[in-house]
């Protein structure tokens, strides 16, 4: 097998096969021609070219999540590896092992005005979990050294909290030599997996906190699949005291939980709100993206128990009293514990579950006298998705849109909810369809998105198993719905940023099979050829086009609706 001449490419490529790393994303250049080369000549790794540094990585992002493994991606010097910010960031709040690779000039050249040469050593340490400098080896103890280093970031990523790990390492030429004489690493440290349990004190305070409570609410934030954690919140579900609120971005389904928070919140009377106040609050999991409840949490001032690795001390609903670093499913088998031996009378969990099913019923109902918007075509969308699929859904507001509707419990839902940019969304579905050809995957975007993300289709890994549903609406409608931007003379020039552009030239230039809907007669026309076997072996695209509707005064209307109901 051929490889790069340098050693400490040989090493570094060795490291990333005990971390379980089996997909690589390159992006083309001179300075990272050691690390393209080793990559690629080495049959252990899938390689994938993507020339945009920030469509590179937010590609990767959605390759880890779907693998729920480690991807590498490496990028010349100077200002391309800064392009893989955006991404690092998405994975450092999702929990997402990214290996990050940027090749260097040698350190003597920065700052004195050589080509692509800035300042990389630990760029990104405000969002990695560990970064370390990997310089040449020209002695048995710099090899000492660059292997423990080594190996103490690339198994940071795949610890208890998993994340994105940052390497940077200045390449002196000459950079292309090969060679068929490889090393391995000698001095790599075996990280051994941990498991963390309550002490007794802290559980007697834990089981104090729960006790005390009677009416119990336990929020679960964005989150991947996990049956047996899905598992112990419908048991916890089943006793009266307590509600269970999900997102479908937490991709736990059941009748017993609350799923459509912004829609069951709205059917409360203001004069009966107190009631549906927690008394005690446990919160699992990521982000949640409606600031209806995150609001209606804060104003309870209920005391706050969180469970998880990640984000121990996260005080989201502002009134954290207690936070175990444990998995969520240890904490949560404490809690059963105290139910068991505590049980509570309260109906507080049955209350919040009329309330929402009461919603689920009328939904149809009123979303039926609706015209045609945002809203009737994410009504749509969310009605003839198949089964078993992966939904993608970019931010901002086709999240929210997305977020009224009954979830589905074959579905796995994808969202960009680390830092809820809109940057990356087409990226990522394109990276998570790739790494599962097998399984359907649907992205649902809006127009600044997917214009802002263009680029994702600047590769050739179009996968064939993509479908792009394009809701244009002609700017960032998320600016008509939210308070504040219609108060300004800036609304629609700058915060809306309004647009009549359509995607089919887009389209044509990526050769991707083009739809165009301005009506629900046009998307009923369409369906079947959409979702049928691509004919080129290429994402097909669907744009539909709710221009010049009345978007926002349409979902105030939906809700005033659920209002008058009640």
């Amino acid at each position: 097998m051929i490889s790069s001449a340098k050693l400490e490419v040989q090493l570094l490529v060795d490291g990333c096969k005990k971390v379980g790393v089996t997909h690589v994303v390159i992006s083309p250049g001179s300075r990272n021609a050691p690390l393209s080369i080793a990559f690629d000549e080495d049959p252990h790794f899938q390689v994938f070219v993507v020339p945009d540094e920030r469509v590179a990585a937010f590609y990767a992002h959605g390759m880890a999540q779907k693998l729920k493994k480690p991807v590498v991606i490496t990028c010349t010097s100077g200002s391309a590896p800064l392009n893989y910010y955006p991404a690092i960031a998405e994975a450092f709040y999702q929990e997402t092992p990214l290996i990050v690779i940027s090749a260097d000039r040698p350190s003597e050249w920065v700052d004195q005005g050589d080509g692509q040469t800035i300042r990389q050593e630990r760029v990104f340490d405000q969002l990695v979990l560990k970064s370390a400098q990997l310089n040449e080896i020209h002695s048995e103890n710099q090899r000492w050294h660059f292997e423990r280093n080594l190996s103490e970031v690339l198994q940071t990523a795949i610890g208890n909290r998993k994340g994105p790990v940052h390497l940077n390492i200045p390449f002196s030429e000459p950079l292309y030599e090969t060679t068929t004489d490889i090393h391995i690493l000698k001095n790599w440290i075996e990280l051994a997996e941990t498991e963390s349990n309550l002490s007794k004190n802290s559980k007697s305070k834990l089981e104090i906190l729960w006790g005390n409570s009677e009416r119990r609410l336990i929020i679960v934030g964005q989150h991947q699949k996990d049956p047996d954690l899905q598992e112990q919140l419908e048991r916890l579900a089943l006793d009266g005291s307590i509600a269970v609120f999900v997102e479908h971005t937490s991709n736990m389904y059941s009748p017993y939980f609350v799923s459509t928070i912004d829609r069951t919140l709205n059917l409360i009377p203001e004069s009966e709100i107190q009631a549906f106040h927690p008394d005690c609050i446990v919160t699992i999991g990521g982000a949640i993206v409606s600031k209806k409840i995150k609001v209606f949490l804060r104003q309870s001032k209920a005391p706050v128990i969180r469970f998880g690795v990640d984000f121990p001390f996260m005080d989201t609903y502002q009134n954290l009293r207690f936070t175990a670093a444990i998995p969520a499913w240890k904490g949560l088998e404490l809690i059963q514990e105290f139910v068991e031996k505590n049980p509570h009378k309260s109906r507080f969990g049955f209350a919040w579950k009329k309330v929402d099913q009461f919603g689920s019923d009328d939904q149809k109902q009123i979303c039926a006298a609706q015209p045609w918007s945002d809203l009737k075509a994410m009504e749509f969308v969310m009605d003839v998705i198949p089964d078993y699929c992966n939904l993608h859904i970019s931010n901002s507001s086709l999240i929210r849109y997305a977020l009224l509707f009954d979830p589905i419990k074959t579905v796995t839902y994808w969202c960009n909810r680390g830092t809820s940019g809109i940057d990356g969304s087409s990226s990522t579905s394109v990276g998570s369809a790739v790494a599962s050809p097998n399984e359907a995957h649907i992205l649902v975007t809006g127009d600044l998105s997917f214009f802002y993300d263009s680029n994702a289709w600047w590769s050739k890994h179009l996968p064939a198993n993509l479908r792009i549903v394009l809701v244009n609406n002609g700017g960032g409608d998320i600016f008509n719905i939210i308070p504040g931007p219609k108060s300004t003379k800036q609304w629609k020039k700058i915060f809306v940023a309004e647009q009549e552009l359509s995607t089919e030239d887009i389209a044509k230039t990526y050769q991707l099979e083009y739809f165009h809907a301005s009506s629900q007669a046009d998307l009923d026309k369409h369906l079947e050829l959409f979702f049928a076997e691509s004919t080129n072996g290429k994402p097909k695209l669907l744009e539909i086009n709710t221009m010049n509707e009345q978007n926002s005064a349409v979902l105030e209307g939906y809700f005033k609706s659920f209002a008058k109901r009640v």
